[in-house]
């Protein structure tokens, strides 16, 4: 199992990866494709953020 701690770095590296492609979808000169891909990288990467969030549950030993 891995440590609590480590998760809570993995979950920071992820949002850290999350800021940025939310910056890069701000860009002014996108097209409609290219905004629908970051559109789908930021839902990809919120359905990790809630994979890494239970991990952390898991680790910590909560059932809620």
């Amino acid at each position: 199992m891995t440590e609590p701690a480590e998760l809570f770095a993995q979950l920071t590296g992820e949002i850290e990866d999350l800021h940025g492609i939310a910056i890069a979808g701000q860009g002014g000169d996108l097209s409609t494709d290219e905004r629908a891909f970051y559109c789908a990288q930021v839902c990809s990467g919120l359905k990790q953020l809630n994979a890494t969030v239970r991990s952390i549950k898991t680790a910590l030993g909560s059932t809620s």
